[in-house]
């Protein structure tokens, strides 16, 4: 064999062990695979839409900041229902816009120009749920704050979950009252019979704040994760796709455990106050006469009626919009963390939109709502 002849087998071998460990790696450790721009803007077509599924009912649940406020300025002059596009849902509706773009050049087989614009709808949508998950954060928080205090500052009869905790624990003299043998009538009653559901109620009312600020901080970790998706880049270093990615997971995550917290508080306030949707459950349509206020009858949204005739309001399977136990400013949180839109709620199971013959008690009222004004829920009719 002479020189020449081993020079380029030698060569040879070497190209050889390159190629192999080239295949090697992107086999077994997924680096260097190649990957088409085709297939890129395919993964990418199916991902964004996937989070536009997502960011649906948020935008339109809270379509402005800060809410509710901030909802006074969208209303139309002259029109205390019909609610105008917020600055989210506008910026929605452009993701929309540029996506469509994307997906019609990818149809065409320009999938470079299809890539470029998925790659603008990831950007807009990370920076949409960076706005909304701060603001899932705030809301979720107080939300559980008011779950943890009275409902009714005025009420002697309402507890705080402190309250709660001490007064009837397994060794306070009101659970032991309960648990008295009496004669009835000759031997009275020793305590109030509306507050025995304090103490039956007392482990599920402690265990969901107990979840509620564990999911919430839960949130609140993987919103700051998120926050540090690009930590380790240098400061000529652009955050990539898949880094953007991973940070849109991580907000969406934040989100949805933010959720978890408000279905955590509308547990409390249904355990709390289990009294107060006997409006809905009898035919006068009222509330009971407390110590703080005479009976009437409340007012969802703009709709004033005998509640046990609306066709929607089944007690087995209540609609978080019927429920009169969660204060009206936090119903709309309760029917975004069931991943519906407020709005479209109301309009099919409120003011029965679709239904022709309406209940002779149905009535709409002028400036009513469930977040606030004359006749709103919690507030005496006229």
């Amino acid at each position: 064999m002479n020189q020449e002849t081993g020079g380029a087998m030698r060569t040879s071998l070497k190209k050889c062990i390159v190629t192999g460990a080239i295949a090697a790696s992107g086999i077994w450790g997924g680096g260097l695979s190649a990957e088409s721009v085709a297939e890129k803007a395919q993964t990418k077509r199916i991902e964004m839409v996937q989070y536009m599924r997502i960011l649906e009912p948020l935008v339109y649940n809270f379509p402005c900041e800060p809410f509710p406020a901030c909802m006074d300025q969208l209303r139309a002059p002259g029109d205390s229902v019909r609610i105008a596009e917020g600055p989210r849902i506008k910026q929605y509706l452009d993701i929309k816009q540029i996506y469509q773009q994307g997906m019609v050049y990818f149809y065409e087989g320009n999938y470079i120009n299809a890539y470029n614009r998925f790659l603008d709808t990831q950007v807009r949508v990370d920076h949409l749920l960076e706005e909304l998950s701060q603001s899932y954060l705030e809301r979720a928080e107080i939300m559980l704050r008011d779950a943890i205090e009275k409902k009714n500052p005025n009420d002697p009869d309402d507890r705080t979950v402190v309250d709660i905790s001490v007064q009837f624990g397994p060794g306070s003299r009101r659970r032991q009252d309960f648990a008295i043998d009496r004669e009835s009538p000759q031997t009275g009653r020793r305590y109030n019979a509306r507050d025995y559901h304090w103490a039956m109620n007392k482990y599920r009312i402690e265990k969901n704040v107990e979840y509620g600020y564990r999911h919430l901080g839960m949130a609140k970790e993987a919103r700051y994760r998120a926050l540090r998706a690009d930590a380790n880049n240098t400061p000529e270093q652009r955050i990539n796709p898949d880094q953007r990615r991973n940070r849109i997971e991580l907000y969406i995550a934040s989100i949805h455990l933010a959720r978890m917290a408000k279905m955590n508080a509308a547990f409390l306030f249904a355990l709390k106050y289990p009294f107060d949707n006997y409006a809905l459950q009898n035919p006068f349509g009222q509330t009971e006469a407390g110590l703080v206020q005479e009976p009437y009858t409340p007012t969802l949204e703009d709709v004033r009626m005998t509640w046990s005739e609306n066709p929607y309001v089944l007690p087995k399977a209540l609609h978080p919009i019927f429920d009169l136990r969660t204060p009206a400013e936090y119903r709309r949180d309760e029917v975004d963390a069931r991943n519906e839109i407020y709005q479209d709620m109301v309009d099919s199971l409120v003011r029965m939109q679709y239904v022709e013959e309406k209940p002779q008690s149905f009535q709409r009222q002028q400036g009513g709502g469930a977040q606030g004004g004359q006749g709103g829920a919690g507030n005496p009719g006229p």
